[in-house]
């Protein structure tokens, strides 16, 4: 597990296990956070993306990523809907 700074380029291997990546503790209006499949693994090992006390997809959830070969970006939007998807 590890966590990241705003504006990480994160090409997440899952090949041998699940993984966990926290977001940053303290984000700003914009901050984003790129996370790609890299070996396409996630459906067998997923991805865990941590909340890290922010809100995350409008809700106080962690995210679980089990689709194999995803990509996305989260954006900070704000403190009531927290982090959420840059493109649907």
């Amino acid at each position: 597990a590890e966590t990241v700074q705003a504006g990480a380029q994160l090409f997440v291997d899952t090949s041998s296990s699940a993984f966990t990546v926290t977001l940053p503790a303290s984000p700003s209006i914009g901050d984003e956070v790129t996370f790609l499949d890299s070996t396409y693994n996630f459906d067998s090992n997923n991805l865990t993306v941590g909340r890290n006390s922010s809100k995350l997809l409008n809700t106080t959830s962690d995210l679980t990523v089990a689709v194999e070969g995803a990509a996305f970006t989260l954006v900070y939007a704000n403190a009531t809907v927290g982090w959420t998807y840059k493109d649907k």
